[in-house]
């Protein structure tokens, strides 16, 4: 699984975005996750610089390729307002330190909503807790996660 993660991620090989999204789909039937109504899919976003340097966002094209599967929409709700450095390796408490503030909202979000961040792997959880506390910040009644890998 890193392999491939590290092919998709570094390698840029967006060829195994089909195989990766397709890995997720028993996430779905978590019993935090199945049965919900989603109102959409939100991928984690990279700091515009990270992303012009990888080419993709690779959260964007898992959610996009879950969303075909789904019949849920994909928004792009969030923007990563200043750059990280990678976490891969940091501790739990480095990591929410260097997340903090990371995150806004790209456009006001509709109050109640029920949405699934996606991203391609979670260690701590870090960066999805900060994500989803400014989703839930904005008015969202429910955020769930799901992600490719446990790393």
């Amino acid at each position: 699984m890193r392999d491939l993660v590290h092919r998709f991620k570094y390698g840029r090989d967006q060829s195994l975005t089909p195989l990766l999204a397709d890995l997720m789909l028993p996430a779905l039937d978590d019993p935090r996750i199945q049965g919900r109504k989603l109102d959409c899919l939100v991928p984690v976003p990279l700091h515009p610089v990270r992303e012009r340097e990888r080419e993709f966002n690779q959260a964007a094209l898992l959610a996009t390729r879950l969303a075909k599967i789904q019949d849920t929409p994909v928004f792009h709700l969030l923007k990563r307002v200043r750059p990280t450095p990678p976490q891969a390796g940091a501790e739990r408490s480095q990591r929410l330190k260097s997340l903090e503030g990371a995150f806004a909202l790209r456009k006001p979000i509709r109050e109640g909503m029920r949405i699934l961040l996606v991203d391609d792997v979670t260690t701590t959880g870090a960066t999805l807790d900060a994500c989803a506390a400014v989703l839930m910040e904005a008015g969202a009644a429910e955020v769930c996660a799901i992600t490719v890998a446990r790393g």
